[in-house]
């Protein structure tokens, strides 16, 4: 990596950090939590669009987290370290081994493992079987999150990435520890893969319903 590209980089965790901690610092959050989280390591599962309020909600908890090796991934991922995360690095396309060795590694550890299933580039909102695959192999449990701000700005992005306004109210929904078998077949892991997708959509379709309400 060039010397320009590493202050580049440095500069965007730098400043990217500073923005969200000033930003979603002035958020009202409330959370509803289907059941309390295990005392184990859980893969923590979200839509890309929803990372920038839960990089602050989740900081310094030493959650790693599985991020592109793409350019992009590497601004999100130098901004979210300086909250207090771990990264993976790799993607589907790009080091896709290391990172699903890497993601077990830390589970093995007891590490939580954050994934955005729709990412590094979508389709957005479409729950690809990463995250299933590291699940079933783990043994630890998914959970499911959606976040959602009652005012925000949309990207022209892919997925149409979330920034909230400043002051809004947020509700973040997450879903009990869902577990996958270890024994289950490739028509399973679709059926589940399925199931997911909509389980996803249907908690943010819930959490905008709810907002709109507070």
């Amino acid at each position: 990596m060039k010397f320009r590209q590493r202050v580049k980089f440095y500069l965007a965790g730098l400043f990217g950090s500073i923005f969200v901690k000033l930003l979603i610092g002035t958020l009202r959050v409330r959370r509803v939590e289907a059941a309390k989280r295990p005392d184990s390591a859980v893969i923590y599962c979200f839509w890309h669009s929803q990372l920038l309020p839960l990089a602050y909600i989740y900081r310094r908890r030493n959650i790693h987290v599985l991020v592109s090796s793409h350019r992009d991934g590497e601004y999100i991922g130098r901004t979210i370290e300086r909250l207090g995360f771990g990264t993976v690095r790799g993607s589907s396309t790009r080091g896709g081994v290391r990172v699903i060795t890497g993601a077990l590694a830390k589970l093995q550890q007891g590490i939580d493992v954050a994934v955005t299933p729709d990412g590094p580039r979508g389709p957005a909102q479409q729950f690809k079987p990463g995250a299933l695959f590291l699940a079933k192999e783990s043994g630890a449990p998914l959970v499911l999150g959606a976040c959602v701000p009652a005012k925000a700005w949309r990207f022209r992005s892919w997925d149409r990435f979330i920034v909230p306004k400043p002051f809004s109210r947020l509700v973040l929904v997450k879903s009990e520890p869902i577990y996958i078998p270890k024994d289950i077949g490739d028509e399973g892991m679709e059926k589940i893969r399925l199931e997911m997708e909509n389980r996803l959509n249907e908690m943010t379709r819930q959490a905008e319903e709810s907002i709109k309400y507070e």
